[in-house]
């Protein structure tokens, strides 16, 4: 018997699934990965969403062949959850996950920092991106904030010369982003907030005090726990 498809009230897969644009001339696997897990994130895809792989392989104009790798990746982060005679669908948010993915993320991202007090800082590839991150608060544009945010980040992670450990914690930080993502955009203020602390996270590191920029970073990143733990006290 085949399998009953149950769509959310009101939910519109194309709606969620628009702009989506592959380039044919790289592999579509990762592509499509990337895809779906920043629609997990802002819950353009939200939790309980039925994954149908005919019909986002029709809608994305791809083959089921890189689908289901983009698909089998997403289920290893606890992205997607699959249950016997039910299906794929998209995972809810998982507290343990959470919980452990922001603790990898703090310890490496302190360490970064406390790299970048002994070596310095670009201050010129810095520079656009702390004016997108302050023209995104400015206009509390949280999708344009967190794709800054993100690249503030990666770009702090290549200044220390350990590119891949930004790599690390991409692996591991899906639940920690579905978390910052609903802060950020349900709370106005907090993309201010979060860019200030940015500011006090590099001006320990322009100090040169490894201690102190490790510790306003991991202040920074751990800030998330506070916020969803209710006490308001956390930024993204």
């Amino acid at each position: 018997m085949p399998r009953v498809k149950r769509i959310p009230e009101g939910f519109d897969l194309a709606a969620a699934l628009r702009g989506i644009t592959i380039d044919r001339r790289l592999p579509i696997g990762p592509q499509i990965y990337a895809e779906l897990r920043r629609r997990i994130i802002d819950r353009r895809l939200p939790e309980g969403t039925p994954i149908h792989e005919s019909d986002i392989a029709a809608l994305c104009f791809i083959s089921r062949t890189p689908l289901r790798t983009a698909l089998t990746q997403l289920q290893a982060e606890g992205l997607i959850v699959t249950r016997p005679q039910v299906g794929s669908s998209v995972a809810p948010r998982d507290r343990a996950r959470f919980l452990e993915a922001l603790f990898v993320r703090a310890a490496i991202e302190r360490e970064v920092a406390r790299r970048l007090a002994r070596t310095g800082l670009d201050e010129g590839a810095l520079a656009p991106v702390l004016k997108r991150q302050a023209a995104a608060a400015l206009a509390d544009d949280h999708e344009g904030f967190f794709q800054a945010d993100e690249d503030f980040h990666a770009l702090l992670a290549e200044m220390a010369e350990v590119p891949n450990a930004w790599s690390l914690v991409q692996s591991v930080k899906s639940h920690v982003d579905r978390e910052r993502f609903i802060l950020m955009s349900s709370i106005h203020g907090r993309l201010e907030r979060a860019r200030r602390e940015h500011l006090t996270v590099l001006d320990a590191i322009r100090s040169g005090d490894g201690a102190r920029a490790a510790d306003e970073m991991g202040r920074h990143v751990e800030s998330v726990l506070h916020a969803v733990a209710g006490d308001g006290a956390g930024n993204v």
